[in-house]
């Protein structure tokens, strides 16, 4: 295949890609732009092929063009996140990794793979904004410092919640660094907020992120903030380490924060100094960081999510919250709890729960733990009808559909204490799976919706399972 023919092969495939692809030589020409890149900046290729980047982008300089610096450098930038303006007045916000191509040990080119973000920035501005509003607007419901929990909105009666809420006490009064973990929607923002408001710590700010919820590249300005042109549109902002002043920080999820994110977050903690993005000036961090994770942080280790060395040095304390299965004890206490606050913002009176409901309860794995269960009450609570009865009918279909497709013997698997806990699960999996296909005929399709999982997830469940059988 001739280059000639080559050359049109690759512009083909570079115009075909989501991605804007932009190449220059080492001098700043711009040799190749595909057409997303003229989509993303409002310009024709015909106006930017054969210009240097100068003739085409605002104030580029070696310090503030990744294309000039990868030249002298020869090694490539990563996910830059970058705001600026093209010579037509407009403003483009992307995320952009810059290559150098080599030759004999020279650069030839450099090329950027973008991508647009510009929307995103915006919408993330404006549920900012909306989460402000509704913050001011039921500020009622939380103190000064920005809590809403203390140790006494901790609902149990279970000896492993007694434990940990008397191991969570030790550790706001310690005043170091402290590592929760366990599964989603076991209240773990609920502990670290009872825990700032227990701690010497009560009446300065709480300030909390979900590392899982933000994009790589907001991230790293929202922790850490800004300075004023740290790039083209750039404002100066405080980050989060700042806003904390000498209260407390809680990073949730993470293990959801990037490896080289979390080297910058070591930094931070080892210096007790943090930079803004784009300035020099370092400023002391006062603040006291709790994070979490929603796995067993040594699972994140071995797993390459989470780095060994700042596990150890924010794991000085660790706490664990098991999950709702293992206190069955917590579910009643949980249920009246429930009750009680929902009856109260509906005005339903008093309400109660069948008793063969709260059997269903006991037995039932809640994998969505806590959260789950407010969330089925809530939704029962909506269902009643004026009844003051809580019963199936009021659940959610999808969890009806669960609790009427099985029998006795669902509970025997984990009764019996027989085997493994892998066994155990697999035989609770299987005859719940068996249950749901016969009560619909086998039809997948219905016994999917009625198991609230994916058609394609039951299909594959099915198979990993072997229950190859007539289920009619």
């Amino acid at each position: 295949m001739s280059g000639d023919v080559m050359a049109q092969v690759f512009k083909q495939l570079f115009n075909s890609i989501d991605e804007g692809v932009i190449v220059t030589d080492p001098e700043g020409k711009i040799i190749f732009y595909n057409a997303e890149m003229a989509k993303l900046e409002e310009l024709l290729s015909e106006q930017v092929v054969g210009k240097y980047l100068h003739e085409v982008y605002d104030a580029v300089t070696v310090e503030s063009s990744e294309h000039l610096s990868v030249v002298l450098t020869r090694e490539p930038v990563l996910e830059k996140h970058k705001t600026y303006f093209t010579n037509k007045g407009k403003e483009v916000t992307i995320v952009a990794s810059t290559f150098p191509v080599m030759e004999d040990g020279e650069v030839v080119a450099v090329y950027s793979v973008c991508k647009d973000i510009t929307k995103f920035k915006e919408l993330l501005t404006k549920t900012m904004q909306l989460h402000d509003q509704i913050g001011n607007e039921g500020q009622e419901h939380r103190r000064s410092n920005g809590t809403r929990y203390t140790f006494d909105s901790i609902v149990y009666a279970s000896s492993s919640m007694a434990d940990l809420v008397a191991s969570a006490k030790k550790a706001a009064l310690a005043d170091g660094f402290v590592l929760v973990f366990g599964e989603t929607g076991t209240g773990k923002e609920l502990l670290v907020q009872a825990i700032h408001n227990y701690s010497a710590r009560k009446n300065e700010p709480f300030v909390a992120i979900n590392c899982a919820a933000i994009p790589e590249t907001l991230l790293e300005s929202i922790l850490f903030g800004t300075t004023k042109g740290a790039f083209t549109g750039a404002m100066e902002s405080k980050g989060l380490f700042q806003q904390a002043g000498q209260g407390t920080l809680f990073l949730d999820e993470l293990n959801c924060m990037s490896i080289a994110l979390q080297a910058k977050i070591l930094r931070v903690l080892q210096e007790k100094m943090v930079r803004q993005v784009g300035g020099t000036l370092e400023v002391p961090v006062q603040c006291r960081v709790i994070s979490s994770t929603n796995v067993d942080p040594w699972e994140s280790v071995n797993n390459g999510t989470l780095r060994k060395d700042l596990f150890y040095r924010l794991a000085v304390m660790t706490l664990f919250i098991p999950p709702l299965k293992d206190r069955k004890e917590d579910i009643e206490v949980l249920i009246h709890c429930f009750l009680n606050r929902y009856q109260r913002i509906y005005g339903l009176g008093e309400v109660k729960i069948a008793p063969e409901l709260k059997e269903l309860f006991l037995r039932y794995l809640w994998p969505g733990n806590v959260r789950e269960l407010e969330h089925i009450i809530e939704s029962a609570m909506n269902m009643l009808d004026g009844r003051k009865v809580i019963t199936a009918d009021h659940l959610p279909h999808y969890l009806r559909a669960r609790f009427l497709s099985r029998d006795e013997n669902f509970s025997e698997f984990y009764r019996k204490g027989s085997g493994s806990l892998a066994h155990v699960l697999r035989e609770v999996e299987k005859q719940v799976l068996w249950d749901a296909l016969k009560s619909h005929g086998g039809n997948i399709t219905r016994t999917a919706e009625s198991l609230g999982i994916a058609r394609q997830n039951l299909q594959y469940r099915i198979k990993k399972l072997g229950l190859h059988k007539n289920y009619a």
